[in-house]
């Protein structure tokens, strides 16, 4: 009776780092993220293990940040004048979406895989939070993704992961000055034959250190005194600045 070999891969991967601070001087930054690919055979009579050559693998490496609401508003043409005519509440969206691969989505995935893993921006799953009309929705969802890639704060690469000898592997993803802050989550999936077979996932924190890190959490912690607090700053300044023009002008 022949004995069939089954297929046995083991992926590692890490990141260049797992802390990215934002401080005054924050320009945006990149992140490495690096793995490697073992692949062998294990023959099942004998006990032995054969390295495979030969193996066409496929990567996908996907960026994303907590969810949170965001608001979107359509501008419309009044007269010569654009205004905010309309809105809509998302619920649960990325504030930071980033997906790089070794190929096309829709070529390295089976089409049941890709409907299952829910990956790319086309696959990037938007709650309204109200009934609204298809074409409506189709008309604040294009334009939500097409603002979120003009601050490049969402991105879909093709074919930019570099792989070394079928083992070794990396991606490079940019990270705009206004990236938010909070928990990230880095998935990295392993595609052979259309299905994803492993799965690795790393956290990613993005933090404001120093003063920013001070006036960030008393912003978010207590909003109704940063408020006052910032209203007696702009007043203060205004007076300021208003009594040194006196000064100088007299």
């Amino acid at each position: 009776m022949l004995v069939q070999p089954a297929m046995a891969e083991r992926m590692v991967t890490d990141l260049s780092r797992n802390v990215i601070e934002i401080t005054s001087r924050f320009s945006g930054t990149e992140l490495l993220i690096f793995g490697a690919i073992e692949r062998n055979i294990i023959q099942r009579e004998g006990g032995h293990t054969v390295v495979v050559e030969g193996i066409d693998y496929d990567i996908i490496v996907v960026v994303q940040s907590e969810r949170n609401d965001m608001i979107i508003r359509r501008k419309e043409l009044v007269g010569p004048i654009w205004v905010n005519k309309d809105f809509r509440m998302l619920r649960d969206v990325q504030g930071y979406y980033a997906v790089t691969t070794t190929g096309p989505l829709k070529k390295i995935l089976s089409k049941e895989q890709w409907k299952l893993l829910a990956v790319g921006l086309d696959q990037i799953k938007i709650d309204f939070g109200e009934t609204a009309s298809g074409e409506e929705e189709k008309a604040y969802r294009d334009g939500f993704i097409r603002n979120m890639k003009a601050k490049k704060l969402y991105s879909q690469q093709i074919g930019t992961i570099s792989v070394l000898d079928d083992i070794l592997f990396r991606a490079i993803l940019e990270f705009p000055a206004n990236m938010p802050v909070g928990n990230y989550q880095v998935d990295v999936h392993l595609v052979r034959d259309g299905e994803v077979i492993l799965s690795v996932q790393s956290p990613l924190e993005v933090g404001k250190t120093g003063l920013e890190r001070l006036i960030y959490r008393f912003a978010h912690e207590q909003p109704a005194y940063y408020g006052i607090m910032a209203v007696i700053v702009a007043l203060f300044a205004g007076w300021l600045g208003g009594f040194i023009s006196r000064k100088m002008s007299g």
